[in-house]
């Protein structure tokens, strides 16, 4: 269901504000003093527990000083000192001890000799660790621990001497754990359930079961025994016990260094919820009786103050919307509507605005009139306002634009009538151009296929020439071969001759040496005499042979010699004429190469030669078609000079304005008066030339 009324969307959506902040601050405050409670119980609960470990200790000091007192009394000291067991010590110890509740005399060896709260005596307690200690260190204590009669109990401890100041017994006085008195006064003054475990079992509470009897001997659950007991700390926690909720807080009951029970407090926490829920269930009513109270004051108010009056501006804004604003029918411009707040200035706002868009759509309905009329010459002058002057300048600006494209329409329908006729008769001189032209391209057509003919067989003898060429390399190339092999000759024959130079200057060596010998045997012959003439005559002979062995040796040493150098010119020769032989390989192998690509250029050219004539039949097929179109055009341009001068009968029609040149104006004068073009006829130089062909070729 759409909702049409503002005041019952404001009133609505102020309502579940209000609903929303209630239920916020409901659960904030229920949140916050639930959490308070708790606190405040879990301090209570600590606190108590304080005061519960504090009371004991109290109770230990209490029972310390109560055997103290006891050991120092004169009567208590004679009756040990003679020996005086009797009902006279019982007596004093009744009175002496009236604020515990057991006492116990012992003597030096821990045997009892008397108890105030029973007749038991003669049992030795010296196993007891207070017993011990006290009569061994000959000094009092307290403790928290077991008796032999009575169970755990608060034990202070004091020795008695004689006159001389030697031990003679010791006094134990204690108050008894399992006594009601002591829970009760601890939760008389912290108001708090309390109790003592021994070990895990309730040994006194202040707990009541449904019968009204108290729960002692009762377990501890398995989670506090293992987080007191077995790890000695403290713990709290919400605790449903014997039908009540309590916020409880358990510690270790600690003893000569060991955990012997734990001390629990609890603070009931039913009694503080219950308040809760009341305060609570309160501050709901008195939030929902204001938010009632609110949202009828929000929806009185927004009838009368603000939907009243946006109904009327509606019904106003519905009368412009529908297109009534009193420019075709008088209708009053006014809302009634008399508050001075935001609603009021807009109803004024909406009356000023209406009065203001009916005179501009007035102003704009007369320039209408006025083109509709054909006066160009008519402008607005009314008075507009901020965005609505872009509306009045565009009025004034479409007048005048379009005033002047009449005037320019008028001036260029006369330029287009001149110019047709021109169009026309250049149409005529472009067609007998274009006829000309025909021809001169047919020619060319034919120049070009004679010079793709020749340049055809230019290629194919410059293949012929790249090939005879290639034949030439190769014959070059073998000869080089060749006369590298006789370098190579040469260059052996030179090496076995400086060999043959090396035997024969050996040989002139052997025959200088053998030339000495001989000498060497004529002397030593002609030492001999007689004796050494036979040897003489055989020195002799060797001598000449070893003489001529060195002239022949000189001999062929220098003809061989003479041998070598011409060895040496005919290489150095070979070398040249090798050298020789590679340069000309080389511009051999350059000259084939510059072949080949003259017979690649030449194939290259006639093919564009080929593609040249296709393109030139082309351009001979367009300008065929150039000739008909011109032709055309000029039919044309006659059609186009009698229909201006039927559009300036229809411009004359128009009043228009004497004003200035526009932008407009300004190209039209730019078209006044169209240059005749020249027909394209022939150009002064051809970008042609060639000896083939009639001597009209290039002429276009």
């Amino acid at each position: 269901m759409k909702i049409k009324s503002l005041g019952l969307k404001i009133s609505i959506i102020v309502a579940v504000m209000i609903a929303a902040i209630i239920c916020i601050i409901f659960f904030i405050v229920s949140v916050q003093s639930t959490a308070l409670i708790m606190d405040l119980t879990a301090k209570e609960a600590s606190a108590a527990n304080i005061s519960f470990s504090k009371q004991i200790e109290s109770l230990a000091k209490e029972a310390e000083s109560v055997s103290h007192i006891i050991a120092t009394s004169s009567e208590v000291v004679s009756a040990m000192m003679n020996n005086r067991i009797d009902a006279e010590l019982k007596q004093v110890l009744t009175e002496l001890g009236m604020d515990v509740d057991t006492v116990m005399v012992t003597d030096t060896d821990g045997n009892v000799l008397m108890r105030m709260q029973n007749d038991q005596k003669g049992d030795n307690v010296m196993n007891q660790p207070i017993v011990s200690t006290t009569l061994n260190s000959g000094t009092g204590m307290s403790t928290i621990g077991s008796g032999s009669t009575v169970g755990m109990s608060t034990r202070g401890s004091a020795v008695i001497k004689d006159h001389s100041g030697n031990i003679i017994g010791a006094v134990f006085c204690g108050h008894d754990l399992s006594n009601p008195r002591h829970v009760d006064e601890v939760k008389d003054y912290t108001g708090s359930e309390v109790t003592i475990f021994d070990g895990s079992t309730r040994l006194m509470t202040t707990l009541i079961d449904e019968g009204g009897n108290r729960v002692v001997g009762t377990e501890a659950s398995g989670e506090v025994i293992d987080t007191v007991i077995n790890q000695r700390k403290d713990y709290s926690l919400q605790i449903q016990l014997f039908g009540k909720e309590y916020y409880a807080h358990y510690s270790p009951l600690i003893s000569e260094g060991e955990v012997i029970g734990m001390l629990f407090t609890g603070v009931g926490i039913d009694d503080a919820l219950k308040d809760q829920q009341s305060m609570m269930n309160m501050v709901l009513i008195i939030g929902i009786l204001c938010g009632v109270l609110c949202i009828a004051i929000v929806f009185v108010f927004n009838v009368f103050a603000v939907g009243r009056p946006l109904k009327k501006i509606g019904i106003f804004a519905h009368k412009i919307s529908a297109g009534d604003i009193g420019v075709s029918s008088s209708t009053a411009a006014v809302i009634d509507v008399r508050s001075y707040d935001e609603v009021g200035t807009m109803a004024r706002e909406l009356e000023q605005s209406y009065a203001q868009l009916r005179g501009y759509v007035g102003e704009i309905r007369d320039r209408m009139q006025d083109l509709a009329d054909g006066d160009l010459t008519t402008e607005s002058t009314f008075d507009f306002q901020g965005d609505f002057v872009l509306i009045k300048d565009s009025i004034n600006d479409h007048i005048r634009n379009l005033s002047q494209i009449m005037a320019d329409v008028n001036s260029s329908s006369t330029q287009v009538s001149s110019g047709a006729k021109q169009v026309a008769n250049g149409a005529q001189s472009l067609a007998q151009g274009s006829t000309e032209q025909a021809a001169s391209i047919q020619e060319l057509s034919s120049s070009i296929a004679e010079i793709a003919e020749k340049t055809k067989v230019n290629a194919e003898i410059a293949g012929k020439t790249a090939k005879l060429t290639e034949t030439i390399k190769d014959n070059a190339e073998k000869g080089s071969h060749r006369m590298d092999e006789m370098i190579t000759a040469v260059k052996d024959i030179n090496e076995a001759s400086q060999s043959i130079s090396k035997i024969i200057k050996t040989i002139d060596n052997i025959a200088f040496q053998t030339n000495i010998l001989a000498l060497n045997a004529a002397v030593e012959a002609a030492r001999a005499g007689q004796h050494g003439k036979g040897f003489a005559v055989v020195a002799e002979e060797v001598r000449n042979l070893a003489s001529k062995s060195a002239e022949a040796a000189k001999e062929t040493g220098d003809m061989i010699q003479n041998s070598m150098d011409k060895a040496e010119l005919g290489t150095r020769i070979a070398g040249e004429t090798a050298e020789s032989l590679k340069e000309i390989v080389t511009g051999i192998n350059e000259s084939t190469q510059y072949v080949a690509e003259i017979a690649i250029a030449s194939e290259q050219q006639s093919m564009g030669i080929s593609q040249i004539n296709v393109g030139i039949d082309q351009v001979a097929q367009v300008v065929q078609q150039n000739s008909a179109t011109a032709e055309e055009s000029a039919a044309a341009s006659e059609e186009m000079s009698g229909q201006s001068d039927m559009l300036q009968q229809l411009i004359s029609q128009f009043k228009l304005k004497n004003s200035g040149s526009s932008p407009r104006s300004l190209m039209s004068e730019s078209y006044s008066a169209p240059e005749q073009y020249p027909l394209p006829n022939a150009p002064s130089e051809s970008r042609f030339s060639s000896s083939y062909g009639s001597s009209d070729f290039g002429k276009y």
